[in-house]
């Protein structure tokens, strides 16, 4: 017995040895130094755009760092080649989402964005792919293509406003894709209710849990705001299909089913928190991304002057007059411009997973190999790939013209989208738009007809008082001052009445006017 005891022991030993030998000899990433107790997050935080920071820190210590944030670790990868290796092809190990405590309070961690991964998220994903695959999305484009005209309409009527009138056009896509909403005005119920929520939810998601737990206070509130966005337009949706009136959308699609079968309550439940995430995200990423290309049109005025040469020039042919998604291909420079947009400022610069429970100790990156510990928080800087200078020179720079060359450098879409199991699935109420289409992927429905007004700067101000890096989602995008931006309309656009109660706008080479009744 005492032979048995004393192999098990001398096993034991070797084994512990071997393991902490092997994790002796290969590191964790390195990283900056840290202040004692809070590490690197008095730094990061006081750096505004976050992820900048997260970049001075890569350019210092290689492309996969480690920082702490308090008593906690977190590993940032700006390597596209090893965020693929891990978030594609090692995805089950790297698809968890980190545990939030204030997510638990306010019941909102059964969410499709902070589920964790397991059979619940997957059957989340099925039900997305189910009603946003690539033949259910041609449902929505008319719309889409109908929202885009709306707010070429108040363009022209309000230029000024151009920032509330954005607002409006991404909530008013996010709530017709996935409720068959028509939103009427911003001081719209449904709208209101999304905005508190994105408020709230975007304050406190970036809270320490030691940090949120003061703030219970606030939790019978946020609740309460979070039950109306859950309920209130899926019971419209029920009420639209019990009449026969119901448009195509999202919550529509689930719930008919595929053979027609009811659906039973909790399931119904899962259809109502997805949506509604849905909705309230897809709200938010229009804005980035139509923000930041009225943006690059006011800074790059000969870019803007391009894309609407060749848009006159593709719509003076053949007597064109009107521009159509299927229409991508035949104007280059213009669906560069989308491609510069999204990599320029990428609609969401941090992409965070978690790793599962096991040790990666086999993570190469570049000619040197890291262990990740389990259950490690893994951000991807997407900005921070963006702006490689080997890869995209001159990368603060808008410049559509790096992707017309003859080997033009890897597309944003590939990375902008998220990595992996938690990638956008082909979703127009979140990231994707169906306007223009970029190597078979749908991107945010930029309004092209914009490029058909010249937007500059007013003669008090320049291009370096607007902090372009900002210009990003809720929680860190600071709108510069609408004054700042002054429309200079020189229309090729002409009004028509072929959308019911509607003007629809369509682009044409001429001056502006309204066709007869």
């Amino acid at each position: 017995m005492e032979k048995i005891i004393s192999c098990i022991l001398v096993t034991g030993a070797l084994c512990y040895y071997a393991y902490k030998s092997r994790t002796t000899r290969i590191p964790p990433p390195p990283g900056p130094k840290g202040h004692w107790l809070f590490g690197n997050a008095l730094e990061i935080a006081g750096a505004g755009a976050f992820w900048v920071k997260l970049g001075e820190y890569a350019d210092v210590h290689g492309p996969l760092i480690s920082v702490r944030i308090l008593h906690q670790y977190a590993y940032v990868l700006s390597d596209p080649h090893t965020a693929t290796e891990l978030f594609e092809k090692r995805s089950v190990n790297y698809s968890d989402r980190d545990e939030n405590e204030m997510s638990k309070l306010i019941g909102f961690d059964q969410d499709i964005v902070m589920l964790q991964y397991g059979p619940k998220f997957k059957q989340c994903r099925t039900m997305l792919n189910r009603a946003l695959n690539n033949r259910a999305a041609q449902d929505y484009i008319p719309l889409q293509e109908h929202e885009v005209q709306k707010l070429m309409k108040r363009l022209m009527e309000q230029p000024e406003g151009f920032l509330d009138h954005v607002r409006l056009f991404s909530a008013s896509i996010a709530a017709r894709v996935a409720y068959g909403y028509t939103i009427p005005s911003f001081d719209d119920p449904f709208v209101q209710t999304a905005e508190k929520w994105g408020d709230a939810f975007s304050d406190l998601k970036h809270l320490p849990d030691w940090l949120q737990v003061p703030f219970q206070r606030r939790v019978v509130e946020i609740r309460k705001v979070l039950y109306d966005l859950r309920e209130k337009p899926f019971r419209y949706v029920l009420e639209q299909m019990a009449t026969g009136t119901a448009e195509d959308s999202f919550v529509s699609k689930l719930l008919q089913g595929e053979d027609g079968a009811s659906m039973d309550e909790q399931t119904k439940e899962d259809v109502k928190r997805i949506a509604a995430s849905f909705y309230s995200a897809g709200a938010d990423t229009t804005i980035s991304a139509v923000q930041s290309f009225f943006l690059a049109m006011t800074l790059y005025p000969q870019t803007q002057a391009k894309a609407q040469a060749e848009l006159a020039a593709y719509l003076n042919s053949d007597s064109r007059r009107v521009i159509l998604p299927k229409d991508r291909e035949n104007l280059p420079y213009t669906s560069a411009i989308v491609k510069e947009v999204l990599r320029w400022h990428p609609i969401v610069p941090v992409v965070q997973h978690r790793s599962s429970q096991d040790d990666d100790e086999n993570v190469v990156c570049g000619d040197k190999v890291y262990r990740i510990p389990a259950k490690s928080t893994i951000m991807v800087n997407v900005w921070k790939m963006m702006q490689n200078p080997d890869v995209y020179p001159d990368p603060e720079m808008f410049m559509p013209e790096r992707f017309l060359v003859d080997n033009p450098p890897p597309g944003p879409e590939e990375y902008v989208f998220g990595f992996g199991r938690r990638a956008t699935q082909n979703m127009p109420g979140d990231t994707h738009r169906t306007a223009v289409n970029v190597d078979g992927h749908q991107v945010p429905a930029i309004p092209l007809p914009a490029l058909c007004s010249h937007w500059h700067l007013k003669e008090a101000c320049t291009a370096m008082e607007i902090n372009v890096y900002n210009i990003t989602l809720r929680v860190a995008w600071e709108a510069p001052n609408p004054s700042i931006f002054a429309p200079r309309p020189k229309f090729l656009l002409i009004i028509v009445e072929d959308v019911p109660s509607v003007r629809q706008i369509i682009m044409v080479r001429g001056g502006m006017t309204e066709r007869p009744s």
